[in-house]
């Protein structure tokens, strides 16, 4: 099988890398490239070079050919260690050896592009308009077309599928993220909570200018359940299970921290959950990817951009003069776009958003 590539060349596509390394949200935003790609070339052998942290999530991907597992994360916190030296240059060699015909680079980085030319293949990239780091341009054999500033992050994968295969078509599309084991574990343990179509809570940010305050989360916990009766369990990823722990504390009755989950696991639960609420965070964008109805908290990033795709779900956002800012700290230093949105508001969202449900499901 061959692609046109931009500027005419041919290329066969009979080896496909992805290099998506981190975070998990935007790996989970760049699977319907996959889903893509393998559904319009369903004899490729398709691979993916990813971080150690979104890997158990990528290993569920039905026809998936290949995981290539870097652990960027520790390399980095040992950049001069002759051991770190030896495993990269393993792991490099691990993807020169499947021979792939083309790289395709989701991430826009200088290391995922370097990783893209180093691979042997030929490397394609996004525009230079859409990159995060323009220089990384530099390292690619073709690029794609540019996507609209206002549409939403999917749109850059698939334009990358299709810039690499003429047959990819369609909307952005999840295949299932969790496997029976998976979801054995999470029925188990939701029986022994005694929980049912939970509503699941995720109040973690990994920004200071996502942060909504914990009093508010709190407060929408509790009116969650004041309205509905229906449980609320309180997502926790690494170092977040603390926090989740204080806020059902805070939320009171009907409001209990959620069993850990790896990857897959929080994916299963989803399948379960009435309603998840949250920030830009991966739990929200897995909520999204796993088809559950969705009430998302927006402040500095833009939820045209990186909000759920589905009109049923409901977005609850302040626009300002400085929306969106997209930066790790408020320029302000007031985190306004969040703080002054009150618990109500979030509730009465969710409260939408169930009543769309239960109306579809009557």
């Amino acid at each position: 099988m061959s692609t046109g590539q931009p500027g005419g060349a041919a290329t066969a596509l009979n080896r496909i890398l992805l290099l998506r390394l981190s975070s998990i949200g935007d790996v989970i935003h760049a699977i319907p490239a996959f889903e893509a790609l393998r559904k319009a070339l369903p004899d490729a052998e398709i691979g993916w070079a990813v971080e150690r942290s979104a890997a158990p999530l990528v290993s569920r991907l039905p026809g998936l050919d290949r995981l290539h597992e870097l652990d960027v994360q520790r390399w980095r916190g040992a950049l001069f260690s002759p051991a770190t030296w030896s495993a990269g240059r393993a792991a490099l060699q691990e993807i020169r050896n499947c021979n792939y015909d083309i790289a395709i680079d989701l991430q826009g980085l200088w290391k995922s592009a370097a990783l893209a030319r180093l691979s042997g293949a030929h490397a394609l990239g996004m525009a230079t308009a859409d990159l995060r780091e323009p220089g990384a341009r530099r390292l690619y054999h073709s690029q794609a077309a540019p996507t609209d500033a206002q549409s939403h992050v999917t749109e850059r994968g698939l334009r990358l599928a299709a810039a690499a295969c003429a047959g990819v078509r369609g909307e952005p599309r999840w295949p299932q993220l969790n496997n029976d084991s998976d979801a054995q574990s999470v029925a188990t343990r939701l029986a022994v909570a005694a929980v049912s179509q939970p509503i699941l809570i995720h109040s973690a940010a990994n920004w200071a200018s996502k942060e909504y305050p914990e009093s508010g989360w709190a407060a929408v916990g509790r009116g969650i359940n004041d309205a509905t009766a229906r449980p609320v369990l309180w997502l926790w990823g690494p170092g977040e299970e603390d926090r989740a722990t204080r806020l059902a504390e805070m939320a009171g009755r009907g409001n209990q921290v959620c069993f850990p989950t790896a990857l897959p696991e929080l994916a299963a639960l989803m399948g379960h959950a009435r309603l998840v609420i949250g920030g830009d965070s991966a739990p929200l964008h897995l909520a999204v990817a796993c088809g559950a109805p969705v009430v998302a908290l927006f402040g500095p990033t833009d939820p045209a951009r990186l909000g759920p795709l589905d009109p049923a779900d409901r977005i609850v956002v302040r626009r300002l003069e400085c929306s969106h800012c997209h930066r790790r700290t408020c320029p302000l230093g007031t985190n306004e776009c969040l703080n002054s949105i009150s618990p109500d508001e979030i509730v009465r969202a969710a409260i939408a958003r169930l009543e769309i449900r239960e109306g579809v499901e009557r």
